[in-house]
């Protein structure tokens, strides 16, 4: 499965595909959104970004489409008049302006006020996101003290998305190396100057991924 900075990527390239641009055509599979396809026609798309593995596509009127590519899903960007070559199943097309962005085998989708967005399940269990939300080295060093995290062994503790969302298996472990940490040790049990190396490595790895 994909991590963060993949679908940070990804969100970069839906951004410069649609962001700044009106809506011409919307169409989803889901009978529960098909309704709503008509009322973003016209919308302008301001902006996508990421949380964790979920991507956000933000739209003027304070909407927010929000998608989790889970196991197989995908964003195919592509002109209007150009299908993508695919045997997948499409659930999402967005068109702006003579250029679509199409999602393909994703079951998890939904659109929701930007203001709300802390209600959402998946979303509300979610820690920072290390490539959106502006994270300073101060501020996860601060998290990894938190009681509810200091006493945690960081093999599993990195694997947790409260602790930052987008964290997975391989970032884990090049985390690890460039801290020169262990597995099996304790925010709680290293020092300020060791907590300080693996704050940037936690940045610093993230960002270059």
């Amino acid at each position: 499965m994909p991590e963060g900075p993949e679908i940070r990527r990804a969100a970069d390239r839906l951004h410069e595909q649609l962001a700044g641009r009106r809506l011409e055509a919307v169409w989803f599979a889901f009978p529960e959104l098909a309704a709503e396809a008509v009322s973003l026609v016209g919308r302008e798309v301001t902006a996508v970004d990421s949380w964790g593995k979920a991507m956000l596509t933000r739209f003027d009127d304070g909407r927010v489409l929000y998608s989790h590519n889970q196991l197989y899903g995908i964003w195919k960007l592509h002109d209007a008049e150009r299908e993508p070559d695919t045997q997948r199943s499409l659930r999402v097309r967005l068109t702006a302006e003579g250029r679509s962005a199409s999602l393909y085998s994703a079951s998890d989708v939904s659109l929701w006020p930007a203001d709300r967005l802390d209600e959402h399940p998946f979303l509300s269990r979610l820690g920072p996101d290390l490539l959106t939300h502006g994270v300073t080295p101060e501020q996860v060093m601060a998290r990894l003290a938190e009681p509810r995290f200091a006493r945690r062994r960081l093999g599993g503790l990195l694997l947790d998305q409260a602790l930052f969302a987008g964290i997975g298996n391989y970032l884990r472990s090049e985390i690890l190396f460039f801290a020169g940490a262990s597995p099996s040790v304790k925010p709680a049990e290293l020092g300020e100057e060791r907590l300080a190396l693996l704050a940037r490595a936690i940045l610093d790895v993230t960002r270059r991924a």
